[in-house]
């Protein structure tokens, strides 16, 4: 993924900044399945996460350490800041 769509960021964000203000705890990128497919989902979290929009413990697995989880997603500085304009 070269590109992030900003319609579904918003969207990712706006859960996040639900789940965190209802004391909803870890967030993890189970709580967003309803957007879409759990491997789409992981995708732009680890992107945003690249970005700088969030950050959040990655969980690996297997000997090729691939993603498998993310854990204690947060909203950084400019995650807020982003969700806000």
């Amino acid at each position: 993924m070269t590109a992030l769509d900003q319609e579904t960021v918003q969207a990712i964000l706006k859960d996040i900044d639900t789940h965190l203000s209802q004391g909803v705890l870890p967030v993890h990128n189970g709580h967003f399945k309803h957007l879409f497919e759990e491997r789409e989902v992981l995708e732009y979290l680890l992107s945003m996460k690249q970005a700088g929009l969030i950050s959040g413990d990655l969980i690996t697995r297997g000997v090729d350490s691939r993603p498998y989880r993310i854990t204690n997603i947060r909203l950084t500085y400019a995650g807020i800041k982003a969700l806000r304009s």
